[in-house]
């Protein structure tokens, strides 16, 4: 399958590789499809929590106080990597308004399902780690 190699500058100036199928106008990131467009990453980041004096642009914490690295967006190699969560699904379909999506450390995006919030990773101090029980 022949991809495009695209380059797109994030709000930080940062740049930021995805690929766009030639058969296919969605985005991909490590063969993992897009589904949200640049702009709609960058809102859905906006609404994570500020911490203190560390750059807004680079960090911010999710619901559950975990730590997110933007750059780090759809990474779950990361300890800091972050997704896009759609709070409630109606009638069993993902709405992409602005108002039903959060950014979400990839761990609790990824226990959550369907279901409600379960903070299983909040931050140690400069590190993410398990909810202590």
């Amino acid at each position: 399958m022949k991809r495009n190699k695209i380059s797109a500058k994030s709000i930080i100036g940062k740049s930021l590789t995805y690929y766009r199928d030639r058969g296919n106008k969605g985005l991909t990131k490590d063969n993992l499809v897009m589904a949200f467009n640049e702009k709609l990453i960058r809102d859905v980041w906006a609404k994570g929590q500020v911490v203190g004096s560390n750059n807004p642009d680079e960090y911010r914490k999710d619901e559950c106080g975990a730590w997110m690295y933007f750059s780090h967006y759809s990474n779950r190699n990361s300890q800091y990597g972050w997704e896009i969560d759609h709070i409630e699904f109606v009638d069993h379909v993902a709405s992409k308004n602005l108002n039903n999506l959060r950014p979400l450390q990839w761990q609790n995006n990824t226990c959550k399902g369907s279901g409600e919030l379960a903070c299983i990773i909040t931050a140690n101090k400069e590190n993410n780690g398990p909810t202590k029980v």
